[in-house]
């Protein structure tokens, strides 16, 4: 199981400050505490003007022990520890993702660049034409730019919650991305915002659900 948590920094911190205690001090305190096979937190570069600062992905090594986590003491330290660095209002949804261009994702070490297209569905009125007309531009996406890898994940909200995007595409770019490759999407596809992002994950043999 994935899930994508896209969370706010406090008001009081700079990003680069809240950049720094996330990996430094709440990253490795959540690895301790959450069985997980991959974790990647994409630290936002840009748009200076969005509504969160991090957009975090998290394999579960075993999602019936994560609910009873979410009830526990280590939980309530994480979330404890959370409240050091993150505003109150956060979105989180589970997803399905797939690798629409270039090879299957590995683990990555070192900073990453990316981009993050959230996409609405508003202007369909069915999942099955917006998902294949959102696949379908990923790939071109991939073939115009060169990207080295292209994915994207189909989101679906927390119970009770709501998430700002009905799909995301991901583009790991071998150049400086070039805004022009945004401008002949499908006539219906609604991209609401476009994401710089700084990659960090956390190797394999430092999670504790890994294997």
């Amino acid at each position: 199981m994935k899930t994508i948590v896209l969370s706010r920094r406090r008001p009081d911190l700079t990003r680069d400050a809240f950049r720094d205690y996330y990996e430094t001090r709440h990253a490795p305190l959540a690895i301790r505490q959450v069985r997980l096979t991959k974790y990647v937190r994409n630290h936002l570069v840009a748009p200076s003007n969005a509504i969160f600062d991090v957009v975090s992905e998290f394999w579960l090594a075993d999602p019936v022990a994560a609910m009873a986590f979410a009830t526990s003491p280590a939980s309530d330290a994480l979330h404890e520890d959370a409240a050091k660095l993150m505003a109150q209002q956060r979105f989180a949804a589970t997803s399905e993702e797939s690798v629409l261009a270039g090879p299957p994702r590995t683990f990555e070490t070192g900073r990453v660049q990316k981009y993050a297209l959230l996409l609405s569905r508003r202007a369909y009125s069915g999942e099955a034409d917006f998902i294949a007309d959102a696949r379908d531009w990923g790939r071109r996406l991939a073939a115009d730019s060169k990207a080295k890898r292209v994915t994207i994940d189909v989101v679906k909200p927390a119970p009770g919650g709501t998430f700002p995007a009905t799909a995301i595409l991901w583009l790991w770019l071998k150049r400086t991305f070039d805004a022009g490759m945004l401008e002949n999407p499908p006539s219906s596809l609604e991209v609401t915002q476009v994401l710089t992002l700084d990659a960090f994950e956390t190797p394999r043999d430092r999670l504790n659900g890994g294997g």
